[in-house]
């Protein structure tokens, strides 16, 4: 036996990818750039093949030559171990002394050939976005060696293409949430793990690709979310609100020396479906204090931690999503509110908007579709008249603005949401109107909880006016002559 082998080995794992130690039949880690996919898959499997006798096929659906295979990563990783005597790197492939080896083969050229491909224990498919539908029938069954495994990872493309329809597509919500709710982004059953990765859950993430991500982030925040993030390249041309909006509203009242005052307002959006997180935000004025996002708890949970939250901060508003499973919130929050002096108001995002007149005088009803692309359109002039004073100088009314505090937890989350709102394009009309939830969930778009609860938040009508006291008026008999 050879003196290398008998030595103990120890690698140094990250923990978003300690899943590739345990059995499951197909394994994908996903998402942006930065995530050390590659590096910490080939460590593994280096790993495998000195401790297990791992017989690994690498495939990627295009590969000209080698040079275009995993084959130099192996290689740098055997290197690395100290495993250089222990394999045998020939051109056509790495073959370990244990029996082991890894083989590299291109799939859209050589997909008739896979059928011959017998007794590997694990298939990674790497840079798999590009993997089409008749490659991935063609592969899945011909994998058939006992407790053999198929790896894929690769950076999500487009939102249609066969790797992500067929392995993320159906688990995305569910990793959305768990990601909204502060934990792993990860799906799991008997046969499956899917998991999201991102630059978050490399410990060692360079410098240099830091600073990119920075500049990327800054610069072209659409870009970041596709390239860094891990989202599918989807087309945010129509986006209602820009990035760099979203940024001259933070803090922008202290850059305008600003002091807030009006009502404080709780926008509440208490979710459509089970998975999706709750959303709730708090106003002073213009001023946002406040925008968060839950998932744990059920409706009436929502509804207690709303009243509590309207109690300690002293609400004179409270708006809530009266659609859907928010039609329950009505009588919740009116019963936890009863004798306060809380206004409470339902926003119905399909009902008709709002009477009156939008800026060159054209009425509402022939501008918005429904109150929703109403009150998003109006939130997104808000952004604008902000940009515009903070980066160009030009004065608008503060009333008109929006002021996001830089305490904000979830900011981040929030820019996301408002920029992936986009507007819908229909032939032959005019009138403004949104991409909408359902349509975002069909996406597997997250559901813009926190964004809705701010857009809503803004969407208050004049609270009703208390009778005051008149005097009574004299009567006949007051005036009578004693």
């Amino acid at each position: 036996m050879s003196a290398v082998l008998e030595q103990p080995l120890e690698i140094e794992l990250f923990e978003a990818f300690e899943f590739l130690l345990y059995p499951k039949r197909i394994k994908v880690p996903f998402g942006g750039r930065g995530g050390a996919k590659t590096e910490e898959i080939a460590e593994i499997l280096v790993w495998m093949m000195w401790q297990n006798g791992t017989k690994v096929l690498c495939a990627r659906e295009f590969q000209n030559s080698i040079d275009e295979s995993s084959k130099a990563v192996l290689e740098a990783k055997i290197e690395k171990l100290g495993l250089s005597d222990f394999f045998d790197v020939q051109n056509d492939g790495i073959y370990g002394q244990n029996g082991s080896c890894a083989k590299f083969v291109g799939l859209a050229r050589n997909i008739t050939s896979i059928k011959s491909k017998f007794g590997f224990n694990v298939v990674w498919v790497e840079e798999a976005e590009n993997v089409s539908e008749n490659s991935w029938k063609v592969l899945i069954p011909t994998v058939r060696e006992a407790d053999s495994e198929i790896w894929v990872s690769f950076n999500p493309g487009e939102p249609d293409a066969p790797t992500y329809t067929r392995f993320v597509l159906p688990y995305i919500e569910h990793i959305n949430a768990e990601i909204a709710a502060g934990r792993p982004g990860f799906y799991e059953d008997d046969y499956t793990y899917v998991r999201k990765v991102s630059y978050r859950d490399n410990p060692k993430f360079p410098e240099v690709l830091r600073i990119e991500m920075e500049r990327d982030k800054a610069a072209n925040f659409k870009k970041y979310l596709h390239v860094w993030e891990g989202e599918c390249n989807a087309d945010y041309e129509d986006s209602i609100i820009e990035p760099e909006w979203v940024d001259a509203a933070i803090d922008a009242h202290l850059k305008l020396n600003y002091t807030p005052r009006g009502d404080r307002v709780l926008g509440f959006d208490p979710a459509d479906s089970g998975t999706d997180a709750k959303g709730l935000t708090r106003r002073y004025g213009v001023l946002v204090e406040d925008v968060k996002r839950w998932t744990e708890g059920d409706i009436d949970d929502a509804v207690t931690r709303t009243f509590d939250d309207a109690f300690e901060h002293r609400s004179d508003i409270v708006v809530y999503d009266s659609i859907g499973i928010g039609a329950g919130v009505k009588v919740g929050l009116k019963e936890r509110i009863a004798g306060r002096n809380i206004d409470v108001q339902g926003f119905g995002a399909g009902d008709a908007p709002w009477p009156g007149k939008y800026k060159d005088d054209r009425l509402n009803e022939d501008v918005f579709r429904n109150l929703r692309a109403m009150g998003w359109w109006l939130l997104r002039d808000r952004f604008e008249n902000t940009y515009k004073a903070v980066v160009k100088g030009e004065y608008a009314d503060p009333a008109t603005m929006i002021f996001l505090s830089s305490d904000i937890k979830d900011l981040q989350q929030l820019k996301t949401e408002l920029v992936r709102q986009q507007r819908k394009r229909t032939a032959g009309s005019k009138m403004i109107q949104l991409v909408s939830k359902d349509e975002m969930r069909a996406k597997k778009i997250p559901s813009p909880n926190m964004a809705d609860s701010l857009m809503m938040s803004f969407m208050v009508r004049d609270k009703p006016k208390k009778p005051q006291a008149v005097a009574p008026i004299p009567t006949a008999s007051a005036f009578r002559r004693r």
